[in-house]
């Protein structure tokens, strides 16, 4: 069964890859083995991601990159991120209807993803299904984050390139530079780029990204709007450049290592937390939260007990 699945992965067919990524998501009975079976068929795809503030138009930006991807003959496939309730797990998955491309064609895969909790911009499963795609034989992966803010830093290790989306009225420009966003970012995009402050959010960022230590590459900043394609032409040349840059970085590979020894790392996590736990586990821990919060043990004397129980 998995080999017929496989099989059709490499012609990008549809329900092969839909129910490739619910076994994923769901954590189905051999999801593991899959993973693994595919994965001599990836390490080919290039991945970007596309992070910001919330309303800076990361949505119609990816939209008008697909368009430009498309006319290259390059296949790609989007995994948009949207917030999960936080009382009942549901999401919106609202970018369904922002996007406007036309993602019945062969060449594309659009889906959207809940965070599911995850604090970091991604769901917890992105990269795995990223590893689906490029095992599909998709071109080039593009991650458009939940759109939460400075804690999106999850993105750096899911993408090999991250653009930055800022607006003109972001705020204190300088501020906002110090935060977690600015330091993950290889492009930004200045978009919505025909309001006022434009000119002056573009001044400011660039003398910031001339203290920049990093003497390799210095991040491009373009000025975009969208909802025209105004300047999208151009941040896709320079994406393209910092692809070419990639090819030839030593940083790159040492990121391509880290990947994979975090993900190493994660599902041994997860499968000695799955064999640790049990009934027994839940049972100690109601009778904990039974008590006042001060009467109870603390996490950290639990856990030792447990561990050396």
């Amino acid at each position: 069964m998995t080999s017929d699945l496989i099989k059709s992965l490499k012609i990008k067919d549809n329900r092969a890859i839909s129910r490739s990524i619910s076994m994923v998501e769901n954590k189905q009975d051999g999801y593991l083995d899959f993973l693994s079976d595919i994965f001599p068929l990836t390490g080919n795809a290039y991945r970007l991601g596309i992070t910001g503030a919330p309303g800076s138009g990361k949505s119609t930006l990816t939209d008008q990159l697909v368009k430009l991807i498309l006319t290259d003959n390059l296949s790609v496939a989007i995994i948009a991120i949207d917030p999960s309730s936080p009382f009942n797990g549901g999401a919106i998955l609202g970018d369904r209807v922002r996007f406007v491309n036309d993602f019945k064609n062969v060449n594309t895969f659009f889906r959207s993803m809940s965070t599911r909790g995850s604090q970091g911009g991604l769901a917890n499963s992105t990269k795995l299904v990223a590893d689906i795609f490029d095992a599909s034989g998709f071109d080039i992966i593009i991650f458009e984050t939940v759109g939460v803010g400075q804690v999106e830093i999850d993105v750096i290790e899911a993408a090999d390139s991250v653009v930055v989306t800022l607006v003109p009225e972001s705020g204190d420009d300088i501020q906002m530079m110090k935060g977690g966003l600015m330091e993950i970012a290889d492009l930004f995009a200045i978009n919505k780029s025909d309001r006022q402050g434009a000119d002056r959010l573009y001044t400011s960022l660039n003398k910031t990204l001339e203290l920049n230590d990093n003497k390799n590459w210095k991040p491009s900043i373009t000025k975009t709007i969208a909802t025209t394609g105004k300047g999208v032409d151009l941040l896709y040349k320079n994406l393209l450049k910092h692809k070419e840059f990639l090819s030839s970085s030593e940083k790159y590979i040492e990121k391509i290592n880290q990947r994979y020894v975090k993900t190493v790392k994660s599902y041994i996590s997860d499968i000695l937390i799955e064999q640790f736990w049990s009934k027994e586990i839940d049972v100690f821990l109601d009778k904990q939260l039974k008590l006042k919060y001060n009467k109870r043990l603390s996490p950290f004397e639990i856990s030792n007990y447990l561990i050396k129980k």
